[in-house]
C-alpha cells in the first residue's frame, strides 16, 4: 500500500511538472539574442579573499558565433576558492535583462558543477540568486533557466521569496567546487534572453545560430540617444560619485592607443544639486589596469570639467578627449568613460556621503573619433 501510495503521489508530480513546463513554453516567446545584446565578460579570481584560484579568458568562435574560453585552476588557500565571470549589459540590455521570464546559453565544459547568476543590489552578502548545473565532459549544451528557479543559497541572508529584477545588475558563473583544487575549463557563447515564457532546449538548438558581425566593422561611436548613468557612492576609494559608461558602442571592438582624439556631445540633468563640478574622462577600469589606468588627458587635472548644476537644470557640453595610454584590452570596461563628481563624505567609509546617489539622465549622448 505504501509502495503505490508513493508512485500515485510520484505520477501527479511529473504531471505537474509537465503541467508547468507546457504552460511556460507556449504562447508567443519573445528571443533576444547576440544581435540584440550586448555584454562586458570579465573575470576574477578568489585575490581579494586571500586566494590564489586563477582565471584566463581567451575570445574566439563556437557554431559561426562569439565565444570565450576559461582555463584556470581552483586552490584553496581560501578556503572556499572559486573564480568568477561576469557579464556586464549595456543600459539596452540591462533593461531587457529586467523584464525577462529565462535565459539561456551554449557551454561546452569539463563535467564539473557550475552556478549562474543574475546579481541584483539588494543583496548584499553575495548570497546572490543562482542556479547550478552540471556540465558534460567535450560535449556542447544548452542550459536553459526560468527565472523563477533561480534561488538564494542557504548560508546567506533571504532577502525574497524570488529574485526581484528590477535590481538585476550583471549575470555572473562561478564555479562550486568551494576549494577542492584542481584544473578546470569550458567554454562560453550564445547567450539569449526571453520574455513571455521559458523555451524548450529542443527548439533552441533547432534555431540557426546567427553569427553577429565583428563589433569593429560598426565604426567608431555616433549617437547612443537617451539613457540615464548613476553616480554611485565611491567614498570607500575616492572623494564622491562615480558612474562607468563601458558601453561597448562607443569604440566597438576598438582598443585605445595613444594619438587618438575623440569629441563628446552631451546634454543632461541631474536628479539632484550636485555638490561639485563633474569630471569626464577615458579610462581603462579592468582589473589589469589595477581598475583605473587614465587613457585621455584634458586641461590641467586630466578630466574634462562640465560645470556644478542643479536638479533638472539643463547642461550642454562639447568635450574633446586626447588619448595619451593604450587600453589592455578591446572590451567596454577598458575603453571606459568615467564620470566623477565630488561631494562631502568620509574617504575611505564605502556609503559614507551626505548625499544621496545622482543620475545623469542624457537627453542628447553624441561620442565621435576625429579624423
Amino acid at each position: 500500500m505504501k509502495n503505490t501510495k508513493n508512485l500515485c503521489i510520484l505520477a501527479l508530480f511529473v504531471a505537474i511538472c509537465a503541467i508547468i513546463f507546457a504552460c511556460a513554453s507556449t504562447g508567443k516567446i519573445v528571443t533576444y539574442d547576440s544581435t540584440a545584446t550586448s555584454w562586458d565578460w570579465l573575470v576574477n579570481g578568489d585575490k581579494d579573499n586571500g586566494g590564489t584560484s586563477t582565471i584566463a579568458m581567451t575570445e574566439g568562435t563556437q557554431e559561426g558565433m562569439p565565444a570565450y574560453s576559461f582555463k584556470g585552476n581552483i586552490t584553496n588557500k581560501y578556503e572556499y576558492g572559486f573564480v568568477n565571470v561576469k557579464l556586464y549589459p549595456d543600459p539596452k540590455t540591462l533593461d531587457i535583462l529586467k523584464t525577462i521570464t529565462a535565459f539561456s546559453f551554449r557551454i561546452l565544459g569539463d563535467g564539473d558543477r557550475y552556478a549562474v547568476k543574475i546579481t541584483t543590489s539588494d543583496v548584499t552578502d553575495y548570497a546572490y540568486y543562482e542556479y547550478a548545473f552540471d556540465t558534460v565532459e567535450g560535449q556542447p549544451i544548452t542550459i536553459v533557466v526560468p527565472v523563477d528557479f533561480l534561488m538564494q543559497p542557504s548560508w546567506g541572508k533571504t532577502v525574497g521569496t524570488s529574485i526581484n529584477l528590477d535590481k538585476a545588475q550583471f549575470i555572473e558563473f562561478q564555479t562550486t567546487r568551494n576549494g577542492s583544487p584542481g584544473p578546470y575549463e569550458f567554454k562560453l557563447w550564445d547567450v539569449r534572453l526571453y520574455q513571455g515564457g521559458v523555451p524548450l532546449v529542443k527548439d533552441i538548438d533547432k534555431s540557426k545560430p546567427k553569427a553577429a558581425a565583428p563589433a569593429a566593422a560598426k565604426g567608431i561611436g555616433g549617437d547612443l540617444g537617451a539613457f540615464s548613468l548613476n553616480l554611485n557612492d565611491n567614498f570607500q576609494y575616492g572623494d564622491g560619485y562615480q558612474g562607468v559608461l563601458s558601453d561597448r558602442r562607443l569604440f566597438n571592438g576598438h582598443k585605445i592607443v595613444p594619438g587618438e582624439s575623440y569629441t563628446l556631445k552631451i546634454t543632461y540633468t541631474t536628479s539632484r544639486d550636485l555638490e561639485d563640478i563633474v569630471l569626464i574622462g577615458l579610462v581603462d577600469t579592468t582589473p589589469a589596469a589595477n581598475y583605473w589606468k587614465a587613457l585621455s588627458w584634458v586641461g590641467d587635472d586630466g578630466m574634462a570639467e562640465v560645470k556644478k548644476s542643479k536638479a533638472g537644470e539643463v547642461v550642454t557640453a562639447t568635450i574633446n578627449f586626447k588619448t595619451v595610454a593604450t587600453a589592455t584590452g578591446t572590451s567596454g570596461s577598458a575603453n571606459a568613460l568615467v564620470f566623477l563628481t565630488k561631494g562631502e563624505g568620509k574617504k575611505g567609509v564605502a556609503n559614507s556621503g551626505k548625499q544621496k546617489a545622482v543620475t545623469l539622465n542624457f537627453t542628447e549622448f553624441v561620442f565621435t573619433e576625429d579624423k
